[in-house]
């Protein structure tokens, strides 16, 4: 009890008449939580697809091609080069038969690319350490080359190499070889120039020979090999003619 004869409860409860309580506002607390759950997900959701890419970006660099065995294409420029290759004879020796192929490695673009393929032609070919020009393969930046082989059998022996012949040359080169070393079998083999459909060759008797002329991608040069009569001694080269 006061002087004044109130009661202190009075007094308290009168001042709580005074004070406004307010209620939480449910629904904003309500609302607010479903707008940051969906910010969370949304964010999760990006993440996901995100990791998603992410990996099957990896897994396209690393898988090879489901048919070609190729490598990524990331990796195609540090590739090692390739030759085209193409069988442009074949027959029956003796019972064995026998495939005259040729291996075409095209112009390389510049210098760093003719070290590229001078290295990959040595590897995969019969070396020389002077083709080409020499290490690094300097004559690759102006024209391609090529590589013709024989497989007897289950035998195989390198036949002929050089650098593709200039656009416009009418040029038909050949050469005599023998299918064994032992046998007694000969054949030719030949290249044109770009231009050159149609060859001719004579023989030492007089007989005439058109071998057909097969292409092989990265190159219009033609190329052929056919069965020949045995060269006499001390023979040139064989006589094999474009046709006009």
């Amino acid at each position: 009890m006061t002087d004044t004869g109130t009661d202190i409860s009075e007094l308290l409860a009168d001042a709580a008449l005074g004070v406004r309580i307010k209620h939480a506002p449910v629904e904003a607390i309500v609302v607010g939580g479903r707008r940051r759950r969906s910010r969370r997900r949304a964010a999760g959701a990006v993440v996901i697809a995100l990791a998603v890419v992410c990996t099957a970006g990896i897994l396209t660099s690393v898988s090879p091609g489901e048919d070609s065995g190729a490598t990524s294409v990331a990796a195609e420029p540090d590739a090692v080069p390739r030759p085209s290759t193409e069988v442009i004879a074949t027959g029956l020796l003796d019972g064995k038969h026998w495939t005259l192929s040729v291996d075409v490695w095209k112009r390389a673009a510049d210098t760093k690319e003719a070290g590229r393929v001078w290295k990959a032609m040595e590897e995969a070919e019969y070396p020389d350490p002077q083709r080409a020009g020499g290490p690094g393969g300097p004559q690759l930046v102006h024209t391609g080359w090529f590589f013709a082989s024989l497989k007897v059998g289950e035998r195989h022996s390198f036949v002929y190499d050089g650098a593709l012949t200039g656009a416009g040359n009418r040029k038909v080169e050949t050469s005599w070889g023998k299918f064994t070393p032992t046998g007694s079998s000969w054949f030719v083999f030949g290249f044109t120039a770009p231009g050159v459909h149609a060859v001719t060759c004579t023989w030492d008797d007089g007989r005439k020979a058109a071998p057909p002329l097969r292409t092989v991608a990265g190159t219009d040069s033609r190329f052929f090999a056919i069965d020949a009569p045995a060269p006499k001694p001390n023979a040139g080269q064989p006589r094999c003619t474009a046709v006009d």
